[in-house]
């Protein structure tokens, strides 16, 4: 029964890695359900869809998450297989066989509806939002466009770095100065859905605005 916990232990880990590279993802600008489909998808090696892929190696933060993923995967599927292998080896007959086959797949569900799916989960991976962002954001675009709505105006992602001066303005002074409308704010303490005029906007957010492409290089000066 020794393999039988280690197998069980891998798949968590698994499972674990694959919710917190969809998050990782997530941070870098794409929908939750994509992202966590991505990083399914490289973690296991099935591929990906042709649109999806090219919003992935167009970004090199995103880029450098599935890197990670598919190695990860990689070293990942072979110890879930070898240790699969292992635990059925010394399986006492049929009953012996089926009662782990049963103790897999029960467990497989539950972890998998805990870590993905879960409350808990999203409540556990939250706690690794902050350095997460650190981490994935470090190379992102200071602007990187989502959506295209005609040859001048777009939905864009905009990181208000460091260097901004614009750190501290309230977002209906930044969306009247820049001639924009300001969808959400991404931060490391979560994601705000359609903010307030009096909401400040901080150093280090990434703002989702519809504008015009030109108007948004003095949000980054």
């Amino acid at each position: 029964m020794g393999y039988l916990g280690i197998l069980l232990l891998s798949i968590f880990v698994v499972l674990v890695a694959v919710r917190l590279g969809g998050l990782a993802l997530e941070l870098t600008g794409m929908e939750p359900e994509a992202a966590r489909f991505q990083a399914l998808s490289a973690f296991t090696g099935t591929g990906f869809t042709t649109s999806e892929a090219e919003r992935v190696v167009r970004n090199r933060s995103r880029r450098r998450i599935i890197t990670v993923l598919i190695l990860v995967g990689a070293a990942g599927l072979v110890t879930v297989v070898g240790t699969m292998a292992a635990t059925f080896v010394d399986a006492t007959g049929y009953s012996g066989f089926f009662i782990r086959l049963g103790i897999i797949v029960v467990v497989v569900v539950i972890f998998y509806r805990v870590i993905m799916v879960s409350r808990a989960g999203s409540w556990v991976a939250n706690w690794f939002r902050r350095p997460l962002m650190k981490l994935v954001l470090r190379d992102a675009p200071a602007i990187e466009e989502v959506f295209s709505a005609s040859k001048e105006w777009g939905i864009y992602l905009v990181m208000i770095g460091d260097e901004s001066k614009h750190g501290g303005s309230s977002v209906g002074a930044l969306a009247d100065a820049a001639d924009l409308e300001i969808l959400a704010i991404e931060r490391a303490e979560g994601f705000i859905d359609r903010p307030d005029a009096g909401e400040k906007v901080l150093k280090g957010d990434r703002l989702l605005v519809y504008a015009a492409g030109k108007a948004l290089k003095g949000l980054t000066a």
